[in-house]
């Protein structure tokens, strides 16, 4: 059973070579296309074939060998850090623990669904391997191994069914009691509560960020000559029609009811800062120079229990079916006969290792 992770990606020829040791890239985004963990299974790996046929762990009869977990880990950290790997030893050493309990809980729920006689969902695998097929075809690298990528995709997609249905299955929980709900709604305030806003309008002078320091300097001066317009009894709102570059400037500058998250820190800071009806000194944005005014402000507000029924279904069955989700895999883990080889999770071996 190949107890692999789900969603791994090539970003291109070279990645299997730098995984063999044969060359070293840099840190580089990853961009979409086939599994490396399929590929490199059905392109085989340089290194002693019977180092990496060891197992790390066993589940049951199934075992998750060194070939697998390295492979995982190293794509895994290559989607993960940056710099394609954790800058800390210990943090490594954590990160691999990580990849091996994750292989675990696959092989643990793949040996359930296979009790629960689940069978992949066969239309859908057909239609990701002929997407693969349809994008790839033609290609030197698919002409030489397609049919065996196709072989190992083949199997990894009916695995990835068999678990989706199994997940599926399992988080189907019972509509909810009424007084489940209410004591939900009672139990959880923060799911339901309208978060405080503020209502806010805003003078901008738009101004380029690569602009240059002279026309940033010109941009200060004429929000401090607005400010004192303001100071003077000039309209907030007539002098955002005059000149503001927002979109809001047809409106008289006015942003609506804002809530904390909206805006920037800075800027939010200096809101937190002023009574109903002020105004803020010009402060720098990424769009230019701004001058923001309190119109209103609302506090957190608890909905009540009628308005928001409806989202408490939603959200208690979510957290119902994550309950007995987590429970699954917490007895699968409890009485699945497991073995891991502590020892090598622990270390930090080459790719050839």
């Amino acid at each position: 059973m190949d107890a692999g992770l789900g969603n791994d990606q090539l970003p291109g020829p070279f990645a299997v070579m730098e995984y063999c040791g044969m060359i070293k890239l840099p840190a580089r985004p990853r961009s979409p296309s086939i599994p490396v963990s399929i590929l490199l299974t059905a392109m085989g790996l340089v290194a002693p074939a019977t180092l990496l046929a060891q197992a790390i762990a066993t589940v049951g009869d199934d075992e998750i060998t060194r070939d697998q977990f390295e492979r995982e880990v190293y794509m895994a950290a290559r989607q993960t850090y940056y710099h394609g790997a954790p800058s800390s030893e210990a943090e490594y050493i954590e990160f691999r623990r990580e990849i091996a309990d994750r292989l675990v809980d696959r092989a643990l729920l793949l040996q359930e669904a296979d009790r629960r006689g689940i069978q992949p969902d066969r239309s859908k695998v057909e239609a990701e391997l002929a997407g693969y097929e349809a994008r790839y075809a033609g290609t030197e690298r698919w002409e030489a191994e397609g049919e065996q990528m196709m072989a190992a995709l083949r199997g990894r997609f009916e695995q990835d069914s068999a678990l989706i249905q199994l997940e599926m299955q399992e988080r189907v929980v019972p509509e909810p009691a009424e007084s489940d709900l209410r004591d939900y709604y009672r139990d959880n305030p923060e799911k339901f509560t309208e978060p405080a806003q503020n209502r806010v309008s805003v003078i901008l002078l738009a101004v380029e960020a690569a602009a240059t320091p002279e026309i940033w300097s010109a941009a200060r001066e004429e929000a401090a000559r607005i400010v004192s317009r303001l100071d003077q009894g000039a309209d907030f709102a007539e002098l955002a029609r005059m000149h503001s570059s927002d979109r809001s400037a047809d409106g008289g500058g006015d942003m609506g009811y804002l809530h904390a998250g909206m805006l920037g820190a800075d800027v939010e800071a200096a809101i937190a800062g002023l009574d109903i009806g002020e105004y803020s000194e010009p402060m720098q944005v990424l769009e230019g120079m701004a001058i923001f005014r309190l119109s209103d402000r609302k506090a957190a507000q608890l909905k009540n229990y009628e308005d928001v029924a409806t989202r408490a279904v939603e959200l208690w069955k979510r957290d119902a079916g994550e309950r007995q989700w987590q429970a699954l895999l917490a007895r699968l883990r409890e009485t699945g006969k497991v073995t891991i080889d502590e020892e090598y999770l622990a270390t930090r071996p080459g790719p050839a290792q």
